[in-house]
C-alpha cells in the first residue's frame, strides 16, 4: 500500500503541507489530487479538514491521523523516509538499519 506523510519543516504536519511519498519531498497544491496522480492509499498526517476527509475518503484513500511519527513504529508500513532525515529525532522507523 502506497502511503504519503504530510510533512513540514521535516516534521509531520497539519494540512497544508507538503507530501513524503517514495522518500521523495513534493510541493503540494491540490492535494486530492496529487495523492491520486500518484497512486496514493493512505495518507499520514497530524489533522485535516473534515471537507478534505470526505473527499479523499469518497476516493478511496485512507486517513491515519496521528501525533508523531513515533506511532508509526509497531506498523508494518512501506514507508521510504529521505537521507537527510535519516537518525533525526522524530524520524524513526522499526525496520532494520534505520
Amino acid at each position: 500500500m502506497k502511503t504519503a506523510i504530510l510533512i513540514k519543516n521535516n516534521k509531520l504536519s497539519s494540512y497544508p503541507a507538503d507530501i513524503l511519498v517514495d522518500g521523495e519531498i513534493r510541493k503540494s497544491y491540490n492535494l486530492e489530487f496529487e495523492l491520486n496522480a500518484l497512486g496514493v492509499k493512505m495518507l499520514i498526517a497530524k489533522d485535516l479538514p473534515s471537507g478534505i476527509i470526505k473527499k479523499l475518503r469518497d476516493s478511496g484513500i485512507i486517513f491515519l491521523k496521528i501525533n508523531s511519527l513515533d506511532e508509526l513504529e509497531g506498523l508494518d508500513l512501506d514507508i521510504n523516509y529521505p537521507k537527510e532525515f535519516k537518525n533525526k529525532r522524530g524520524w524513526k522507523c522499526a525496520k532494520k538499519g534505520f
